[in-house]
Formats: C-alpha cells, structure tokens, sequence
C-alpha cells in the first residue's frame, strides 16, 4: 500500500522551493533472507524490521530515548531501513550502540542490526568474564573491542551462509559504554557522539567525518581496518556528562558542521523546536526529551538533498536540566 507524504508545517520555508512529495511504499520482500532466518534472532528481526524502530526506558540514573526511521529515498524505493540501535544494561553498566548500514551493501540491513545487538550484548559478556584486568577502564576498553571483533567474525558468517561477500553486510559503528564515573566511545565509520557537559557545553566524542563529502566512509565492520578503529577508544568522565547522543549521518549530515550546530540540537532536545537551526525546515513542537511521539516528530524535520535513514539514541540523568 502506497501513501502520499506531503511535507509537515515548517518554521523556515523558502518561498522559491516546492516540497518534493514522496511515496511511501512497502517493501515487497522479507527483511531476512531465508538463508539467514536461523542465524539471525527472531527479536533482532522483529525489532530492525519495525518502521519507524523505538525505544523508552530507564536505567537508574539515565533516562534512554531512541527512533530510528527509513529516509525519504528507502520509503519512496520502498526498500528497508539500513539503521540501527540497541541499548542493553547488566548491573552498573550501560551500552548503547547505533549502525548504519553501507548504502552500496544489499545486506546492510542485517550487518547493522546484528552489528549494535552483538556490540552491546558481546561487551558485557566480557567485561563480566574478564578477571584479569583490574582498571575498569582497561576491563572495558578491551571487552568493547573485542566485542566489535566478535560482530565482524559474525557478518563473515552469515556471509557465507548467504553465498556472498562479508563487503555485502557492511555497517558503520558508535558503541558508548558508562560505568560510574568511566565513559568510553568506540567508533567505526561515521556517525557521531555527542555530549551535553553539567555546566551546558556541548562537545563531540570520537572521529569527526573522514572527509569533507557526505557518505565517503571507507572503513566499515567487518573490514579488517575496523578493528584498528574500534580499538581507538576515547574517554569522558561520565560524572560530568548530563546528556549522551549518538546519531547517524542521516541526522549529522543535514546539520554539518555538526560542530557549530550541536548546541542548538540539543537545546531543541530539552526545551522545544521554536527557531530552525540554518537552513532546516523544522516543525514548532515541544521537548524532544518528552518521549517517542516527540522524538518521531522531531525526526521529520526537511533539509534540501537529505533524505537518508536517520536515528537518534539519547540518554540523559533525569532531573538535570543542563
């Protein structure tokens, strides 16, 4: 079934423009190939083929909030989003993953959400196993690469369950872990990670865009070059972090530089949408921070030539306005 997308009400309009309307079709195949059904978890399929993907919950003293939604192009080609995320806790320990499937790659899809399930899941399995490091940040650095390792060996294998090359299940990784006052980013490809400080500064964790055009990534898990980029872990003291985001380029992209930008992202996060950031078209609305419907209508905002997939996971300590 086919709807007609017409743009939302906007803040910034620009008079010589025409909003392009777009068809949202359904795809007509399976997310999961059947080769790959038994491989693949049902809840992993369940949860990465659901349009638009969300999450709400709570982890004492986080708050977690995350959309994940096709781009205008998937919709209107009616193929599947190529995004992820996945969030998992154990005790103290809190992960939070986003991929981005590699447009080029038919199996994106698959690579990107087993890629942020296995990244998070994998990490805490080994930080609880391994005895041997006493620092927890030596602990948690090496269980978080590791785990990346682990997604990589995993796309080999449902490579070669499909018959085809692991460069077919191609994704982009940003895993974040926070454990008491020790915050650790890990990242392959782009994205970003973006963190609001106690005091209201905003600053950018990890690799800034590979080069100055949009969508030139050239390492991705499961290329060998990944685990030398998972490795390059970066460090934050957790206890003056107030709010944490982790995003695609689907959302990088239309506010580059992000930068000069992220402030006023999350700003429109905690207080409302009342001025356009450049030169979006964004719709008036309240709080992102007010849960999904929020988030979700945040996410339609229009940027000329931006129409890919776009996913924003957020965690932020409940009671702090920063």
């Amino acid at each position: 079934m086919a709807d007609e997308v017409e743009a939302a009400p906007s803040l910034a309009l620009d008079p010589a423009a025409t909003s392009a309307t777009w068809t949202a079709r359904d795809p007509g195949h399976a997310w999961c190939p059947d080769a790959l059904l038994a491989l693949v978890p049902e809840a992993v399929v369940r949860d990465a083929s659901a349009e638009p993907m969300s999450l709400a919950t709570h982890h004492a003293p986080w708050h977690l909030l995350g959309a994940s939604v096709r781009g205008r192009s998937h919709a209107h080609r009616g193929e599947f989003r190529d995004d992820a995320m996945a969030v998992h806790t154990d005790g103290e320990l809190l992960l939070l993953a986003v991929a981005d499937g590699a447009g080029s790659s038919a199996l994106s899809r698959i690579g990107a959400a087993v890629t942020a399930q296995l990244a998070v899941e994998r990490t805490a399995v080994r930080y609880a196993a391994d005895v041997a490091a006493t620092a927890p940040s030596a602990r948690l650095g090496t269980a978080m690469a590791h785990a990346v390792h682990d997604a990589a060996l995993r796309l080999h294998e449902l490579a070669a369950a499909a018959d085809t090359s692991p460069a077919a299940l191609r994704t982009t990784l940003l895993l974040v872990a926070v454990l008491g006052d020790l915050m650790l980013v890990s990242q392959v490809g782009d994205g970003a990670v973006l963190v609001q400080k106690r005091g209201g500064t905003v600053m950018r964790v990890g690799a800034q865009r590979e080069t100055s055009w949009a969508g030139e990534v050239t390492c991705f898990v499961p290329d060998a070059c990944a685990m030398t980029q998972a490795a390059a872990l970066r460090q934050v003291s957790a206890d003056d972090v107030s709010l944490i985001a982790l995003l695609t380029d689907g959302i990088d992209d239309p506010f580059h530089p992000l930068e000069q930008s992220a402030q006023a992202l999350v700003a429109q996060w905690r207080d409302g949408t009342t001025t356009p950031i450049g030169t979006a078209r964004q719709v008036a609305q309240g709080p992102v921070l007010d849960g999904t419907d929020s988030l979700l209508q945040w996410m339609t905002f229009e940027q000329r030539g931006e129409v890919d997939d776009r996913t924003l996971l957020l965690a932020w300590r409940a009671g702090e306005a920063g």
